[in-house]
């Protein structure tokens, strides 16, 4: 076991921290409190090929494994405050542009990557409805048999980059024996015939420079060449693409954690109060310890998932025990960083816009008590008494 940090990741972390600095941008509060996604800085990380940091080297991208998306995504979240375009990026990057390139054949990687690549190319993940989200099997957006492709039929909601995305990678029901293999995966681009995407992007607590909005697939047709792996391998790649999800895309929150530790470390060390700085205050100075905690703690468990993946080990219980601990102590350090910094946290700012990002964390790519249910079927299985044995 090494935990040693490779020169590798040393100087992926380094070029990365230093576009993220680069992309410090003072228009950033009034994006926000628009909830606005903002083009120019996307075509910003699309010119450092970011866009395209795990789409394949042969193909023009970075071949960025797990554990390289970790460590590139931690330092540019710790040096970057517009976590909303980076989620756009991260969610892109885990759940478009991995499926692709992890599950489609050479004719499909060569059309839709190679547009990521020299077109700037953002991806939707379409697979949330209204009453399925992590419950797949409630599905109801249909793929039906036609000629040589499919008819789809039906609607996804909440959709990240739905707005401004170029492709969509959308999940849809193509059979019905009640069982993990009742789902699809396609691949398309957002003018074909029949999808219709929400023109005014949803309004949110947190991640608001997110577009965020619906989509509706009215018989849009696609051919049967569209279709990520056999049919009924839609389930496996959905739980592939949640993996990366939770393992790396997490680590945007790794990176603001960092910069917020900072921050409210400073603060404390300046701020007195009844004589003395918050830092020697005891109870106020331990919450600092706590976010440290929380924070060396989450990112153990990302660097482990992210291990697991890179090295082709089951990773769906180290990535939900990673998504677990970033998410949670994300809206923890969250509320304590506002409550150091008192009157100014709850102002127009860093630590208030870091607390509403955090927020949704806990819901996105897994809810907390999903997780948790996951976990104690894996744990049941591992316990499970043998037969003759108490």
């Amino acid at each position: 076991m090494d935990f040693s940090t490779s020169a590798r990741h040393r100087d992926i972390a380094t070029h990365m921290g230093a576009l993220g600095r680069d992309l410090q941008d003072p228009a950033l509060a009034g994006r926000d409190r628009e909830g606005r996604f903002c083009p120019e800085r996307w075509a910003i990380l699309a010119s450092h090929r970011v866009h395209a940091l795990n789409v394949p080297a042969g193909l023009g991208g970075e071949g960025y494994g797990a554990l390289d998306l970790v460590h590139a995504l931690e330092a540019l979240a710790e040096h970057c405050e517009d976590t909303g375009l980076l989620f756009a990026l991260a969610a892109h990057l885990c759940a478009c542009v991995h499926p692709v390139a992890r599950f489609g054949d050479d004719a499909q990687r060569e059309r839709w990557l190679s547009a990521v690549v020299q077109q700037g190319w953002i991806g939707a993940h379409a697979i949330t409805e209204a009453q399925a989200g992590s419950d797949i099997n409630a599905m109801q957006c249909t793929a039906i048999r036609e000629g040589d492709g499919y008819r789809l039929q039906g609607e996804k909601c909440y959709i990240t980059n739905a707005p401004v995305c170029d492709f969509i990678v959308v999940h849809a029901r193509t059979g019905n024996g009640g069982g993990f293999l009742d789902y699809s995966a396609f691949v398309l681009d957002r003018h074909s015939p029949g999808v219709h995407i929400s023109a005014k992007p949803h309004e949110k607590v947190g991640l608001r420079t997110t577009a965020m909005g619906d989509i509706r697939f009215d018989g849009t047709w696609v051919s049967a060449a569209q279709r990520l792996g056999a049919e009924g391998a839609g389930g496996p790649i959905f739980l592939a693409s949640m993996e990366w999800e939770r393992s790396c895309l997490f680590a945007i929150y790794l990176g603001s954690m960092r910069r917020q530790l900072r921050r409210t470390w400073q603060r404390a060390r300046t701020r007195e109060q009844f004589g003395k700085p918050l830092l020697a205050q005891q109870a106020l100075a331990h919450r600092i310890a706590d976010m440290h905690v929380r924070l060396e703690s989450a990112r153990l468990a990302c660097l482990h998932a992210a291990w697991k993946l890179d090295h082709g080990e089951p990773a769906q219980d180290a990535a939900a025990i990673a998504k677990l601990l970033v998410s949670e102590a994300a809206v923890k350090n969250g509320l304590d960083a506002v409550h150091i910094h008192g009157a100014a946290g709850v102002l127009e700012g860093d630590a208030e816009r870091q607390l509403r990002n955090a927020l949704p964390s806990t819901l996105f790519s897994g809810g907390s008590e999903v997780l948790k249910d996951q976990l104690l079927r894996q744990l049941g299985r591992e316990f499970q008494p043998h037969a003759g044995r108490a």
